[in-house]
């Protein structure tokens, strides 16, 4: 049980750009665009089956399952 004003992160807040997320009916997508801020989050995920949807994070129930990574090689 969380502490008395203590505010806990929800795991839509964690998505960002890039991203791999499951959600429950279309599976694994890739975050293309992220907007808003709390509740009024949105993004754009492109599922390889369903295209790309339009979505309010607090209420699409996706969890993240990867983020994009990016290595730079430093020129010698």
């Amino acid at each position: 049980m969380a502490k008395k004003g203590v505010e806990i992160e929800a795991d839509w807040e964690q998505i960002d750009i890039g991203d791999q997320v499951k959600h429950p009916k279309w599976g694994v997508g890739t975050v293309l665009f992220r907007s808003g801020t709390g509740e009024a989050a949105k993004a754009i995920v492109v599922f390889p089956e369903e295209g790309q949807k339009k979505l309010m994070l607090a209420y699409a129930k996706l969890k993240k399952i990867g983020a994009l990574t990016i290595s730079v090689k430093k020129k010698t």
